[in-house]
Order: structure tokens, then C-alpha cells, then sequence
């Protein structure tokens, strides 16, 4: 799942509260024009009909034959399908009890330097669709005669998000740090490094 916020990208809506009680305290929005490049690196391997994600929680292993293969230990999803569309581009679709929860379209440039990446998830208590579209640079060569999508990559620019995607509400109160989304994805942490689960994320995701 790609749904990233970035607190130092924030702006303020002009809805955010006006009788905030502190700096956090309001509704902001994500600015992407002003978006910095991503240091997580994304691992992928599609060789010899395999497709594989390291950097995936678990990491996948399916065979690229456009076929539902069940995975474990993923709580978003048991089934995960990939397919070859062709030289440069590949799709994963993932499914929880038969229904898709995620996707992802992975286009490489001719060049084979940047790729344009389209994904979708609904991995929130509510199965609201979060989207986006993001560019990608190579930071590790695909090993000789895998796929164009394999290597590392990093996000280099993000170009869309869904609206859902680009809200969250915040709120300081004592030492109590509150977060919500319009997928109701939120949280409530005490501002001593206790990790908190995120309710409403079906990926059982930890705030500290």
C-alpha cells in the first residue's frame, strides 16, 4: 500500500479551526506540488514467469500468470494475481475474500529509467477507494532478462491522489496527539513513544 502523508507537505484547509488550541490543531491538506522524493525503495522481481516483492509486508512470491494465488499473513488481503501486459508494464491485483482491495499498474519508460505508477487500495474499515499516481526512478538495475519493472525503485514525484487520500485532521490536547482520515482511519497516542494502533486500518498499522 502506497497511501503516504507527509506532515512537512501539509498546508491548512480554510475550514481548519479557527479556536485551535495548538499548532497541529486543525484540517490540513496534502500540497503534492511541493512534494519531496521518497527514501523508501521499492524491490520487485519478474523473471521467468515469477513474480516477486521483496520489500512487500510479507514479501510475494506468486507465479505472473494473471491467476488469484492465496498468500498468508497479510491482513489486507489472500490473494494476490499478476499480470504481464507487456514488455514494460506489469499489473497486481489483490483481493480479500474475493473482493479487490488493491491494485497496482507499473508502466516503464522506453528508456527504462522512470515508471509511471497507478494504484488503488481500500485497506480501511469503511472500503472507501484511496488512488493515486506516482512517478518512480530506478535506483538498482533489473538483473539480465527479468521484466522491465524489476530493480529498486523510489517515488520521485507524486502527481495524484484521491480526495480522501489528501485530508487528515489533527488535534494536540495535553499530551494526547489525535490524527483522523476521511476513511476514518485514526488514532489517539500519548506523546511518550507508546505505539498505538491505527483503528480503522485493516493492516493493523502502529503509530508511535
Amino acid at each position: 500500500m502506497r497511501r503516504l502523508m507527509i506532515p512537512g507537505l501539509l498546508i491548512p484547509l480554510l475550514s481548519a479551526h479557527a479556536s485551535a488550541q495548538s499548532s497541529f490543531d486543525g484540517t490540513w491538506r496534502l500540497d503534492t506540488s511541493d512534494s519531496q522524493p521518497s527514501t523508501v525503495h521499492y524491490d520487485y522481481l519478474l523473471q521467468d514467469g515469477i513474480y516477486r516483492c521483496a520489500t512487500c509486508d510479507p514479501p510475494i512470491e506468486v507465479r505472473a500468470d494473471g491467476q488469484d494465488h492465496k498468500i498468508t499473513g497479510e491482513p489486507c488481503y489472500d490473494t494476490v494475481s499478476v499480470r504481464v501486459v507487456d514488455d514494460r508494464t506489469a499489473e497486481e491485483t489483490d483481493k480479500k475474500n474475493g473482493r479487490i482491495v488493491s491494485t497496482l499498474r507499473l508502466a516503464v519508460s522506453a528508456d527504462g529509467k522512470t515508471a509511471t505508477d497507478e494504484w488503488t487500495e481500500s485497506c480501511n474499515a469503511k472500503g472507501d477507494i484511496v488512488a493515486g499516481q506516482d512517478i518512480m526512478s530506478r535506483v538498482a538495475e533489473a538483473p539480465r532478462g527479468a521484466h522491465a519493472i524489476s530493480g529498486s525503485w523510489r517515488i520521485s514525484k507524486r502527481l495524484n491522489r484521491s480526495e480522501n487520500a489528501l485530508v487528515i485532521t489533527l488535534k494536540l490536547q495535553g499530551d494526547m496527539f489525535s490524527f483522523t482520515d476521511p476513511t476514518d482511519q485514526h488514532y489517539a497516542a500519548k506523546l511518550d513513544g507508546t505505539e498505538t494502533p491505527i483503528k480503522g486500518d485493516l493492516s493493523h498499522t502502529w503509530s508511535r
